[in-house]
């Protein structure tokens, strides 16, 4: 009877440690969808959700039918779960209706790192716009060609001239006539386009890359002339050294069906299509004592304070983030300037995302310090926080400085629960990194800290709870078997 009872017992047991981690959302991929009545100005969106992972990935993205692509952004989002930082990685398809009017997405599954994901798809509304409608297509002026081109490679950058570690679009792409009478064959490319981005990639430059997954082609107007446009290639480039960026003439080799006069047969034969070198000035920044040392782009500063109204000895938690347009990745730490007697401001820890979208590179930068004060009053941030950048827009340095004020030890004091001070939105997505710790003392002030209040770990307690059942459990499964071998003597 003790037996039956201890089986029932010990089943149930790891039934509910079943249950409980059984609640815990499954580290899988997802889809997400925009909404699916707008306008015919705003796109529309397919988002692919994948926790935990850092390495890039390629998602094959379906087609919609009416729709075309217009870009692929990806982000960094990192988030702690019981102590442990993990890398969410946000990649996002953007779609431009072509017309108003109903579109069904069928049901489709996407694979992810060998995994499927599925959508049950939905019925996409486009409303007309209220000003008069143009037909949809993209016309490029900066493409080197003649009327007589029906079919040609070209290599084009987003500028003619850039700052030394200004962000430079590079794109590869294959452009066909509409009324081009030839069919062209481009499976197999993959080895050919290794071989030019090989080819073209600058030397001493920083590199940001969009996979293409698929030659898509997309309608664009070149001097009038209507043509359907291939990319083959697409990257973005920071220049580290003021040294002129060569591209040279690269070529690629397609099949094409050659169409005579007689009966229906075909002719296949190979036509190399070369493009034209390009140069792209690449000029130095002005004299500075920083000059090389600073972020060439386009930002702002969105920062925040944990709390207000503090003691001497307690420490706060501050967030400078930087966010704008630029090389995001390699973002330096504010300059601290004026460590004096005033504060503690310990090293701090980098997080940071990306966007890719067409030319640019967008995103943030964020760095989290603790400060612990020690003397009280009113500190101006400001007079110890500074980033210094070189705006390639103004042709000038600009230096961001904080806009927050620390209260300590005044009669105002508030406790912790009031929410962050924020001298802007500060709501920062991240991917976390370290960076090298000061000579600041750890111990400062740490006899006025609190050390009562103790975090407590969920996972931690359920596994001592377990284990703790468990040794009672063994204990009392030693017990029914002795019991039972007394009782059978």
């Amino acid at each position: 009877m003790l037996l039956a009872i201890f089986r029932i017992i010990f089943v149930l047991f790891f039934l509910n440690i079943v249950a409980i981690y059984g609640q815990v959302p499954d580290n899988v991929a997802s889809v997400e969808l925009s909404a699916s009545t707008f306008p015919i100005e705003r796109p529309f969106t397919i988002s692919v959700i994948i926790p935990n992972s850092e390495n890039r990935v390629t998602v094959p993205f379906p087609d919609i039918p009416g729709f075309i692509k217009t870009g692929v952004t990806t982000s960094m989002s990192p988030s702690e779960v019981n102590g442990k930082t993990i890398t969410n990685q946000v990649i996002t398809q953007t779609y431009q209706a072509l017309a108003p009017g109903r579109f069904r997405i069928p049901p489709f599954s996407i694979e992810i790192n060998g995994e499927t994901v599925q959508s049950v798809g939905t019925i996409l509304v486009v409303q007309p716009s209220a000003k008069s409608s143009v037909p949809l297509s993209t016309t490029l002026a900066t493409v080197a060609t003649t009327s007589s081109d029906a079919a040609f490679l070209d290599i084009r950058t987003s500028k003619s001239s850039v700052y030394m570690g200004e962000g430079l679009a590079l794109t590869v792409s294959f452009f066909v006539a509409d009324n081009y009478p030839y069919v062209l064959d481009f499976k197999g490319l993959d080895k050919q386009i290794q071989a030019i981005s090989k080819k073209i990639r600058p030397a001493n430059s920083w590199e940001e890359s969009e996979p293409i997954t698929e030659l898509k082609p997309v309608p664009v107007l070149i001097k009038g002339k209507k043509y359907r446009e291939i990319q083959l290639y697409q990257s973005i480039f920071f220049p580290l050294s003021n040294q002129s960026v060569q591209i040279p003439s690269v070529a690629i080799q397609l099949t094409r069906t050659r169409p005579f006069i007689g009966p229906p047969t075909a002719q296949l034969e190979r036509v190399l299509f070369t493009s034209k070198p390009l140069t792209i000035k690449v000029k130095a920044l002005p004299a500075h004592p920083l000059r090389g040392r600073v972020s060439v782009g386009t930002f702002r500063l969105e920062e925040a304070l944990e709390r207000q109204g503090i003691h001497i000895g307690q420490s706060v938690r501050y967030t400078f983030a930087i966010t704008g347009e630029g090389n995001i990745a390699t973002i330096p730490a504010p300059v601290l300037v004026n460590e004096g007697p005033e504060l503690d401001i310990f090293p701090p820890e980098e997080k940071h995302a990306i966007s890719h979208f067409g030319n640019q590179i967008t995103g943030h930068k964020t760095f989290s310090y603790f400060i612990v004060p020690r003397q009280n009053g009113q500190i101006l941030l400001a007079n110890h926080f500074q980033w210094i950048y070189f705006d390639p827009k103004t042709a000038r340095y600009d230096t961001l400085r904080s806009k927050v004020r620390l209260q300590v030890g005044s009669h105002n004091t508030q406790d912790g629960s009031q929410p962050a001070i924020l001298a802007d939105n500060a709501n920062v997505r991240s991917e976390t990194g370290q960076v090298a710790s000061t000579d600041r003392s750890f111990y400062a002030g740490i006899t006025a800290m609190d050390s009562t209040r103790q975090p407590i770990s969920i996972s931690v307690l359920i596994r001592a709870i377990a284990n703790v059942l468990i040794i009672i459990m063994l204990l009392g499964m030693v017990f029914v078997f002795f019991k039972k071998q007394h009782t059978g003597r």
